[in-house]
């Protein structure tokens, strides 16, 4: 099973087939998370590596992870009857780079000492975007905890996914139906209800 950049699988997502809930926030990619990665390289280069509380490359690595899923997520494998997942392997530490950024984006929102630097850009970028930091922060989480979704449910698809249907992890495929199937289908689109995609 070929499925992260280092052909080390640490948590197994499982994601709608149909991309279509990341088209709200894709943008995170190249003009959120690389804009301040940049910012955050400039600062560096000055000597002021904390201006922006993370290092650059934790940023680029938050958007490097945000831009995979975009560029892996397909459309629906099937008609439109058809329930189809996407099931994607991504090392913890990929999660790290989201889950720091998320969290200094609390402390930013929050006005934390040493976050005013960041606060002040999102509030820039937000500008761009006719959105606030704390819709962006909404986004990022979003992301987040779709990708974090951790329950016996998902680990019921990703087998049912996965090892009875020997793909490797990546693919949108549609499942088997059984009756395991379509309850741990129904908790997992609770969660991801709970996490705001529909």
């Amino acid at each position: 099973m070929v499925v992260s950049w280092l052909d080390c699988p640490d948590r197994q997502c499982v994601l709608p087939g149909d991309s279509s809930w990341l088209g709200g926030v894709r943008y995170l990619e190249d003009a959120v998370l690389r804009v301040i990665a940049a910012a955050a390289g400039v600062a560096a280069e000055r000597f002021d590596e904390d201006r922006f509380v993370l290092a650059a490359g934790v940023f680029e690595g938050a958007a490097a992870v945000v831009g995979r899923l975009a560029g892996e997520m397909g459309e629906p494998a099937g008609g439109e009857e058809e329930e189809t997942v996407m099931v994607l392997a991504l090392p913890v530490w990929e999660l790290d780079y989201l889950w720091q950024v998320l969290t200094v984006f609390r402390r930013a929102l929050a006005g934390d000492p040493g976050t005013a630097d960041l606060r002040e850009l999102l509030d820039d970028l937000a500008d761009g975007f006719d959105r606030t930091p704390g819709q962006i922060t909404e986004d990022l989480q979003r992301v987040v905890a779709m990708l974090t979704l951790d329950t016996p449910a998902v680990r019921t698809l990703v087998a049912a996914a996965v090892r009875s249907l020997g793909l490797r992890a990546g693919h949108t495929v549609l499942l088997p139906d059984t009756v395991a199937v379509r309850e741990a289908l129904e908790q997992v689109r609770a969660g991801w209800a709970a996490a705001g995609v529909r």
